[in-house]
């Protein structure tokens, strides 16, 4: 079986840390022998920076690109998102699943974990909704945090993959940068592979996904850069997949499955997420999803869509200071 952390590892080792500056990162070497990267926490990261922390996260199981978003008078550009191994890509390994530490501070949002790193812990629901275990001596994880991870963050890694400290590779980045904002785009396929499991699609006769999400406006202030990036998921995303099964099985799930469903629809991502005091554990489930999808049958040619883009809350989130 294929190590999702082997093709991260060879990412990182290949084509981050020989480039780190260029890249607009800076690599942090701990006591305990792990290495963080700096990608947009206190570096400024970038494009780039914020593309190859995709294809880690996902490791290097998908094509990442940058194209172009229109939606009525909005023009932005997009992060596009090619993934022929959805499952093990996301749920196995992208998906913000690791909860991470965090401070009782009010105001204070809590950082969340992902990575391939999850495929060898397998320490949340969604990494053991699905049969992939990884194995590996070295592993990836990245952190959505506004601190630079330490000692005790590598020495939990380490130790949730019964691994040695120094074979812990962390990618760090917070939301309010253009890499953290790329990175949270990018996360189409993974919501809505969740988003079809939850609502009874079997996700084996998924062949292939792909999203294409606006790329947020990125802002310092990192409450709105999180309601920025959600916000996009939420009412920007359209994700389309090839599957193989019988036309009922999607007819069944097709308009449950995009947030036009949820009960929040048109509510604001912001309100949501204060209502769940920042914390992605407690707010609201229905989150967990898209805006739009489109399902193409490989078994009968035909195709279904459900949901719905929404450019009146792309243009109050975007463009609120």
């Amino acid at each position: 079986m294929f190590s999702i952390n082997q093709q991260a590892v060879k990412i990182i080792k290949e084509k981050i840390l020989p480039f780190a500056e260029q890249l607009n990162c800076k690599v942090v070497h701990l006591k305990n022998g792990a290495t963080v990267v700096d990608m947009g926490v206190e570096a400024p990261g970038g494009f780039q920076a914020g593309k190859l922390l995709v294809e880690a996260t996902i490791g290097g199981m998908g094509h990442i690109d940058f194209g172009q978003f229109h939606l009525g008078e909005l023009h932005f550009p997009s992060i596009d998102v090619y993934i022929d191994r959805p499952v093990e890509a996301t749920l196995s390994s992208q998906f913000s699943g690791w909860k991470m530490p965090g401070k009782d501070t009010s105001g204070y949002i809590n950082p969340i974990g992902s990575g391939p790193a999850r495929a060898i812990a397998r320490n949340d629901i969604f990494s053991q909704s699905w049969h992939y275990q990884d194995i590996h001596h070295e592993t990836v994880f990245a952190a959505q945090t506004q601190e630079i991870p330490d000692e005790s963050i590598a020495e939990m890694v380490a130790e949730a993959c019964k691994l040695r400290p120094e074979n812990v590779y962390i990618l760090a980045t917070k939301t309010a940068s253009l890499s953290g904002t790329i990175q949270v785009c990018s996360r189409t396929v993974e919501a809505s592979v969740w988003r079809l499991y939850r609502k009874g699609f079997d996700i084996a006769k998924i062949i292939s996904g792909m999203g294409t999400c606006p790329i947020a406006p990125p802002i310092k202030d990192e409450l709105l850069a999180m309601d920025r990036v959600n916000t996009a998921l939420l009412y920007g995303v359209t994700v389309r997949y090839v599957v193989d099964c019988s036309d009922e099985e999607i007819i069944a799930v097709v308009n449950e499955v995009p947030f036009s469903a949820s009960r929040r629809f048109g509510e604001r991502f912001i309100d949501i997420f204060e209502e769940g005091h920042r914390d992605f554990y407690v707010v609201d489930k229905d989150i967990h999803t898209v805006a739009r999808y489109e399902i193409m049958n490989y078994n009968t040619g035909n195709m279904f869509s459900g949901g719905v883009l929404r450019e009146d809350m792309i243009r109050e989130s975007f463009y609120r200071i």
